[in-house]
């Protein structure tokens, strides 16, 4: 071969390299345009997913449809009468509702109108609402929160012989010594027991009927089963004042005491110290009031039954 044949398929082989050099830049040039004119429309189509997102970061959005802050377990309490609770759906402040349950357990909730919410809780009602705002096409996925501010359905009182005496709020489950512990422990002058009145399924709430009779016996060691039981909604635990007896005459210590379970004479000459020099326990005499308020005098012997408010007078000897 020639050097000039050399020289020409030389010239071949590199002008077809720089042919596909040139083409596979512009290519690539092409390329890199298309992206820079799409990319704007992409980055401005993220940006507005991303304010169609809930923002955390300003405002709480709980992840379920729930009543919160509450306390103490009140969140899965049902609703009564008497409650107030404050209604809101996130994002929509128009929608907010403070409402109080009447006697019919009936309330009406902006945009979707009358809802029973009688005896349910504090969740399902939140429930509720946002179904129905999102079954009328009011709001796309609700979010829905519920605040009880104030629930008189569920307190319970404590009266009688204790410290302070009142009405207390029912939250969670409160034994009957942690209600008495609310309520300042019971005063000296208590009964060492206590009443539980209960009122009865379907009855108004001023009807009360006696539960339960419970000893106020603490022990250091252990608690009574009867003082660990659980009150419930409405409640009165009641303490009443100390019956008492009296004993007077010839003591060496007369004076008024509590009663005692079985109280005879006999118990009341040892309470009161013994019978003196010039006592005689064959003149002994209890004065009785009886239920139309006459009092009565009654002869009595040592083993004799004393009751609440007698009074035991011990006669000097005749001779």
């Amino acid at each position: 071969m020639t050097i000039w044949s050399k020289f020409s398929a030389y010239s071949e082989i590199t002008a077809r390299k720089l042919l596909i050099a040139v083409l596979a830049f512009a290519f690539i040039g092409q390329l890199q345009a298309q992206e820079m004119k799409t990319a704007p429309a992409n980055g401005m189509k993220l940006e507005s997913q991303l304010l169609q997102l809930p923002q955390t970061d300003r405002v709480p959005v709980p992840a379920k449809n729930t009543a919160d802050e509450l306390q103490g377990g009140a969140a899965s309490d049902v609703i009564g009468e008497g409650d107030q609770l404050l209604i809101t759906v996130f994002g929509q402040p128009d929608l907010t509702a403070d409402v109080t349950i009447g006697e019919s357990g009936v309330v009406t909730l902006p945009l979707v109108g009358t809802v029973e919410v009688k005896g349910k809780t504090a969740t399902e009602i939140a429930a509720i609402f946002a179904k129905k705002l999102e079954q009328g096409q009011y709001i796309k996925n609700p979010r829905v929160s519920i605040k009880v501010m104030q629930q008189l359905s569920r307190t319970f009182s404590v009266l009688g012989e204790v410290l302070r005496p009142g009405r207390y709020p029912l939250t969670g489950q409160i034994s009957i010594l942690e209600a008495l512990s609310l309520a300042g422990g019971v005063s000296q002058k208590g009964e060492k027991s206590l009443r539980i009145l209960r009122r009865e399924p379907g009855k108004p709430a001023t009807e009360l009927q006696e539960y339960a009779s419970v000893k106020l016996e603490l022990d250091a060691t252990k608690l009574a089963p009867e003082l660990a039981q659980k009150i419930q909604p409405n409640d009165v635990l009641f303490v009443p004042q100390q019956k008492n007896f009296y004993v007077y005459g010839e003591v060496r210590r007369p004076g008024e005491y509590p009663m005692e379970d079985d109280l005879n004479v006999m118990r009341v000459l040892s309470i009161g110290g013994g019978v003196t020099d010039r006592g005689s326990v064959r003149r002994i005499i209890i004065h009785r009031k009886t239920e139309s308020g006459e009092l009565r005098e009654i002869s009595a012997g040592i083993t004799d039954k004393v009751l609440p408010g007698d009074v035991v007078f011990i006669n000097e000897r005749i001779f």
